[in-house]
C-alpha cells in the first residue's frame, strides 16, 4: 500500500515537471514570435522611411506611392495611410481599384457618425470625378442607402442614383446594373407602402402606392429607351411586373432602342476581343457623333479616356468636341483639368485649357496660375514652351482695352512677353524664328505707335542667323510696309537684295513692285538696275555651280585612278632606287599629290557655295603645271607691320563675294581663298611657310619670313629681335624639344604680381619642379603666363586638375604644352544637355559657393558647384550646380526657379549650353548697312579686310562670314582683261613680299 502511494506521488511529480517544461517551451516560442515580429516591424518602418524620402525628393514617382500605401496598410498605420493616399490623389488621378480600396477602408471606420459619413461622401464625390466607374457609383449608392434613416435620407439616395444614371446610365456594357439597383430600391419602398396582409389600405397608403408605382413605371420606361446589354430581359421583367398590357409608346421606344443596340453591338464585341481598343473607340465615337446624341458621345469618350488615360490624342479629341459642339464651359473645364493631370506633358491640352478659361471669363489670376503650372511640367521640346507663352501673350493682348485707360494692362503685357523671350532664349529651339518678338513688334507699332521699338525687335531677329532667308526679309518688309515709311522700306529691300541666298527672286519682285507703287522714275530705274545686276550674278553663280558639280564628279573619278597609279609608281621607285635624291623626289611627289587630292575631297564635295575662282585651278589643263605654286601662294599671310614695311596696301573686305550661294565671279587670275593648309604642310615649326617646295632646281631661296632652318641663307636680323618664340607655339616655347613638351604644363591667366616662387609653392604639390619659365616683357614684368617643367608626364596630368582654380583671385588655366597648329581646341565642360546639372543666372555678385551649396543641397545630394567668373576672377552672376541624379535636379528646378536671393531673382534651368560651333550661312551686314553681327560667344567680326585679294589666307575662304554686298559689286566691275588673269609664280610673290618691282 505504501509502495502504491509512493508510485502515485512520483507519477504526480513527473506530470507536474512535464507541465512546467511545456509551459516554459510555450513561453520561449511566444518570445521568439515576438522577437520575429519586432524585427519585421523594424524592417517595414525602415522601408516606409526610405519610400517617404524618395517621395520628398521627387513626388512624381507613381510606383513609389503605390508601394508606400501597400506597406502602410500592412502595418496598420491609419493616419500615415490617409496622408499617403491624400498626397497621391492630389498629384495623380487614381485608378478604380485604388479608390475602391480607400473607400472601403473609410466606410468601415465611419460607422453611424454623421461627420465621418460626410467625409466619406466627399471622398466619393472626388472618386467619381477622376474616371467613369460603374463600380464606384454602385458603392456610392449602397453607402447612401445605409443612411436612409437620417433626415431626408430617401431624397439624398435618389439624388445619388440620378447622378449615377446621368454619368454612367448610358454605359452599354455596365449601365443596366445601375438601373436595376435603382428599381430594386424603389420596389423596396413600394413594398413598405403596402398594408400588412389582412388589413385594409388607408387613403394615404393608396396615394403613396400610386405615386411609387408610377415612379417605378417611369424608371422602366427610361431604361427601356436606352440601348443596353440585356435590354430584352429588362423588357420581359417589365411585363411580369406590370401584369397588364404594355403601352404602345413604350413598345415603340423599346424597339427603336433595340434596333440601335444591334447596330452598335459589333463595336462592343470588338472592345471585348481586340487588343487595340483605341482604334475601336475612335470608330465607335465617329459613329455615335453621326447617329447618336451628345450624352451618348460624352459617355463613350469617358469610357475611352478611362482605358487610354495616357493618350493625349484621346483627351484632345474629347475637349475639342466639348468646345466645338456643346460650348459649355461648365462641362469642358473639369475635363480639361483632368486631361492635364493625366497628360501634363501635352502643350496642346494646356493651350486649349487657357483658351477655355478665357472664354469662361475666368480671372487673370486663374489664368496666370494655370500658365505657371504648365511651364513647371518640364516639356521635352522647346516648341511646347513657345505654344504656352504664345497663348498666354495672346490672352494678355486681348485683355487690354485700347479705348480705355490701359497703362497697367500694357505694362503687364510687356513684362510677360519680355519674360517669355528671355525664358525661350534659355531653351534649345525655344523660338528659332522669333515669332514672339514678331508679334511684339506688331503690337508696339500698331497699337502703341512705337515703330522704333518694332524695328529694334526685328533687327534682333535678323541678326540671329536669318539674314539669308527670303521669308524672314519679306516678313520684315511687310512690317515696314504696314507701319513704317518708304525710306525704311527702300533701305530694307536693298539690304535684303544683297543678303538673301535661298530665294532671291522673291526679293527682286518685292523691290520692283514697291518702286512701281511708291518710287519715281529714277528710283524705279535704279531698283531695276540693281535687281538685274544681282540676278545676272546669281545666274552666273548657278551656271558655275552646275559646271563645278559636273567637273567635280569626273575629277574625283580621274583623280582616284591617278592617285593609285602614282602610288604604285612611287612605291616601285622607292624600292628600286636607294639614293637619297630619288627617295626624296618620289616621296615628295606622292605626298604632294595625295594631300592635294585629300584636300579637294574634304573641302570641295559638291559645295555650290565654294569660291568658283579656285575651281579653275583644277579644271583648266594648261594650269596644271602651275597649280602647285598658285595654291600655296594664295595662302601667304602677313601681319600688319610686315604689310606696312613692304608697302602693301590694305584693301577692304569689299573684295569678298556677297553671298554664300550666289557670288560674283572674281577677275581672271584671282585664285580665291581656300580653307586648310597647303599640300605638304604639317604644321611644324621647322618646316617652310606655304609656297616653299624644298630645295629643287629652278626655285629660289625662301622669303625672309621663313622661320625654319635653311642651309641656303641666314636668318634675317628682324628674326633675332623676336625673343618670345614662334607665334605658332606657346610663347616662350621656341627652344623646347618634343621630349620636354610632354613634361611641361602651360599656365596662363596668372596675376601679374605672381612670381616664380609663388608658382613653385602652388604647383609643387603635383610633383618635383625642374624649371619654371615665367614669360616677361622687355621691361621685366610678367605677361601672365608661364611654363612649368616636371620630371615626367604623370606630374603634368596631376597639374591639369588645378585648371580653373583661383590663384590670388584669378582662375588659373592649366593645359598641356602643345603646338597651336596641331592642338585642337578643347573645352573642359560638357556642351550638350545635362539633365543632372542646373544653370543658374541672376545671382548677386556677392554670392559665394558655400551659400549656393546651402540653398541647393536642400533638394538633393550635390556633386559639384561651380561659380562662373571672368578671367580677372570677378563673378559673372552665373553658376552651375550638379546633382547626383536627374530627379533631384528636376525637383530643384521646380522649387528654386524664380527664388529671391537678396534683391536678385535667380533663374534656374537644366543645363543645355548653346552650340559652340559657328553656324554656316550666317549673315553679316555690309559696311554701313546696320548693326554689326557677332560670332559665337559674342566675338565681334571685322567687316574690313586687311589683306589684298591676292594674299588672302587659306582659312578665310572657309570661314562662316558672309561677304558684304559691296564686295559683290566691286568684283563684278573688274574687267576680264586685267593683268591678274595670268597666274603668278613663287618668284612673283617673293618680289611682292620684298617690295621689289
Amino acid at each position: 500500500m505504501e509502495d502504491s502511494t509512493a508510485n502515485e506521488n512520483n507519477k504526480e511529480m513527473q506530470d507536474s515537471d512535464d507541465e512546467e517544461k511545456a509551459d516554459v517551451e510555450m513561453e520561449c516560442e511566444k518570445d521568439s514570435d515576438s522577437n520575429d515580429s519586432d524585427s519585421e516591424n523594424e524592417e517595414s518602418e525602415r522601408q516606409v522611411a526610405e519610400l517617404q524620402k524618395q517621395i520628398s525628393k521627387n513626388p512624381y514617382l507613381y510606383d513609389v506611392h503605390i508601394d508606400l500605401i501597400k506597406l502602410l496598410k500592412q502595418l496598420g498605420e491609419l493616419e500615415q495611410l490617409r496622408d499617403a493616399r491624400q498626397r497621391m490623389s492630389e498629384l495623380f488621378p487614381l485608378a478604380e481599384g485604388l479608390w475602391l480600396e480607400w473607400l472601403k477602408d473609410e466606410i468601415s471606420l465611419a460607422g453611424d457618425d454623421q461627420k465621418e459619413r460626410k467625409k466619406v461622401e466627399d471622398l466619393f464625390e472626388r472618386a467619381v470625378k477622376d474616371y467613369l466607374s460603374v463600380k464606384i457609383w454602385l458603392e456610392y449608392v449602397q453607402f447612401s442607402i445605409g443612411g436612409m434613416a437620417s433626415q431626408d435620407g430617401v431624397i439624398k439616395i435618389r439624388e445619388v442614383f440620378e447622378k449615377a444614371l446621368s454619368s454612367a446610365g448610358l454605359h452599354v456594357a455596365q449601365g443596366s446594373s445601375l438601373w436595376e439597383a435603382y428599381r430594386e430600391f424603389e420596389n423596396a419602398i413600394l413594398m413598405g407602402v403596402m398594408p400588412a396582409p389582412g388589413q385594409v389600405a388607408t387613403k394615404q397608403q393608396e396615394d403613396d402606392f400610386d405615386v411609387q408605382h408610377k415612379r417605378i413605371m417611369a424608371l422602366f420606361k427610361r431604361q427601356l429607351s436606352v440601348p443596353l446589354n440585356d435590354m430584352e430581359e429588362s423588357f420581359t421583367e417589365y411585363k411580369e411586373w406590370l401584369q397588364g398590357e404594355i403601352d404602345s409608346q413604350i413598345k415603340q421606344q423599346f424597339h427603336k432602342a433595340l434596333e440601335y443596340y444591334k447596330k452598335i453591338q459589333p463595336y462592343e464585341k470588338d472592345l471585348l476581343t481586340k487588343e487595340d481598343k483605341k482604334e475601336v473607340y475612335t470608330s465607335y465615337i465617329d459613329y455615335e457623333v453621326s447617329h447618336g446624341t451628345a450624352a451618348r458621345v460624352i459617355c463613350l469618350y469617358e469610357r475611352s479616356v478611362q482605358e487610354n488615360c495616357l493618350e493625349p490624342e484621346v483627351w484632345i479629341n474629347y475637349t475639342q468636341y466639348l468646345d466645338s459642339k456643346l460650348r459649355d464651359e461648365t462641362l469642358s473645364i473639369p475635363v480639361f483639368e483632368r486631361s492635364v493631370r493625366n497628360c501634363p506633358w501635352c502643350s496642346q491640352l494646356w493651350s486649349d485649357y487657357l483658351l477655355t478659361l478665357e472664354r469662361a471669363k475666368k480671372s487673370h489670376q486663374t489664368v496666370k496660375g494655370t500658365v505657371d503650372r504648365a511651364l513647371s511640367c518640364g516639356f521635352a521640346e522647346g516648341g511646347s514652351y513657345l505654344q504656352i507663352w504664345t497663348t498666354y501673350c495672346d490672352n494678355l493682348r486681348r485683355w487690354i482695352r485700347w479705348d480705355e485707360d490701359h497703362e497697367e494692362q500694357l505694362t503687364l503685357f510687356r513684362a510677360n512677353i519680355e519674360k517669355a523671350v528671355e525664358h525661350l532664349y534659355t531653351i534649345p529651339d525655344g523660338d528659332p524664328s522669333g515669332s514672339l518678338r514678331q508679334f511684339w513688334a506688331s503690337i508696339e507699332a500698331k497699337y502703341c505707335k512705337n515703330v522704333t521699338k518694332g524695328r529694334e525687335l526685328w533687327n534682333e531677329i535678323m541678326t540671329e542667323g536669318h539674314g539669308n532667308e527670303a521669308a524672314m526679309w519679306l516678313n520684315f518688309y511687310h512690317f515696314e510696309r504696314c507701319y513704317g515709311d518708304n525710306k525704311h522700306c527702300r533701305k530694307l529691300l536693298q539690304r535684303a537684295l544683297n543678303s538673301v541666298s535661298d530665294w532671291p527672286e522673291s526679293i527682286v519682285d518685292a523691290f520692283i513692285n514697291f518702286e512701281r507703287e511708291e518710287g519715281d522714275l529714277e528710283q524705279y530705274e535704279s531698283a531695276l538696275s540693281k535687281c538685274n545686276a544681282q540676278m545676272d550674278r546669281i545666274k552666273e553663280r548657278r551656271k558655275q555651280a552646275a559646271e563645278k558639280e559636273e567637273g567635280e564628279k569626273s575629277k574625283f573619278q580621274k583623280g582616284g585612278k591617278k592617285q593609285q597609279k602614282t602610288f604604285d609608281k612611287g612605291h616601285h621607285t622607292d624600292k628600286g632606287h636607294h639614293s637619297d635624291k630619288g627617295h626624296h623626289s618620289d616621296k615628295g611627289h606622292h605626298s604632294d599629290k595625295k594631300q592635294q587630292f585629300n584636300k579637294k575631297d574634304k573641302n570641295t564635295k559638291f559645295d555650290k557655295r565654294q569660291n568658283e575662282s579656285s575651281e579653275k585651278v583644277f579644271f583648266k589643263p594648261y594650269q596644271k603645271k602651275e597649280m602647285k605654286h598658285e595654291d600655296t601662294s594664295e595662302r601667304i599671310s602677313l601681319d600688319e607691320d610686315q604689310k606696312a614695311s613692304n608697302g602693301l596696301k590694305r584693301k577692304a573686305e569689299d573684295d569678298q563675294s556677297s553671298e554664300s550661294v550666289f557670288k560674283v565671279p572674281p577677275p581672271p587670275g584671282f585664285k580665291g581663298q581656300k580653307s586648310g593648309p597647303p599640300p605638304g604642310y604639317k604644321g611644324k615649326k621647322s618646316e617652310p611657310p606655304p609656297g616653299f617646295k624644298g630645295h629643287k632646281a629652278g626655285v629660289s631661296e625662301p622669303p625672309p619670313e621663313f622661320k625654319g632652318k635653311s642651309s641656303e641663307g641666314e636668318e634675317p636680323p628682324a628674326k633675332v629681335q623676336k625673343t618670345d618664340g614662334d607665334d605658332r607655339l606657346h610663347e616662350g616655347q621656341g627652344d623646347m624639344g618634343p621630349d620636354k613638351s610632354s613634361c611641361t604644363a602651360f599656365v596662363s591667366n596668372l596675376a601679374y604680381d605672381v612670381d616664380e616662387d609663388h608658382i613653385k609653392n602652388t604647383f609643387s604639390q603635383f610633383g618635383e619642379i625642374k624649371e619654371i619659365r615665367l614669360i616677361k616683357n622687355f621691361k621685366g614684368r610678367s605677361k601672365g603666363y608661364a611654363y612649368i617643367e616636371f620630371p615626367d608626364e604623370l606630374c603634368v596630368i596631376e597639374a591639369l586638375k588645378f585648371d580653373r582654380t583661383p590663384l590670388d583671385g584669378r582662375p588659373v588655366y592649366v593645359s598641356r604644352c602643345e603646338d597651336k597648329s596641331v592642338r585642337k581646341p578643347q573645352f573642359k565642360f560638357a556642351t550638350e544637355l545635362e539633365k543632372n546639372k542646373l544653370f543658374i543666372k541672376g545671382l548677386p555678385f556677392t554670392c559665394t559657393k558655400e551659400a549656393l551649396s546651402n540653398i541647393f543641397s536642400q533638394h538633393g545630394k550635390l556633386k559639384d558647384v561651380r561659380l562662373v567668373t571672368y578671367r580677372s576672377g570677378a563673378p559673372k552672376g552665373l553658376a552651375y550646380v550638379e546633382y547626383e541624379n536627374e530627379n533631384e535636379a528636376t525637383q530643384a528646378v521646380m522649387k528654386t526657379d524664380g527664388l529671391a536671393i537678396g534683391e536678385h531673382t535667380i533663374s534656374v534651368a537644366i543645363s543645355c549650353p548653346p552650340d559652340r560651333r559657328p553656324q554656316k550661312d550666317q549673315f553679316v551686314p555690309s559696311l554701313g548697312s546696320g548693326k554689326k553681327e557677332t560670332e559665337v560667344r559674342g566675338k565681334a567680326r571685322t567687316q574690313v579686310s586687311l589683306l589684298p585679294r591676292a594674299l588672302k589666307t587659306g582659312g578665310a575662304a572657309s570661314s562662316n562670314e558672309k561677304p558684304s554686298s559691296k564686295s559683290s559689286s566691286a568684283t563684278a566691275n573688274e574687267k576680264p582683261g586685267s593683268k591678274e588673269q595670268s597666274g603668278k609664280s613663287n618668284d612673283d610673290f617673293r618680289k611682292m613680299l620684298l617690295g621689289n618691282k
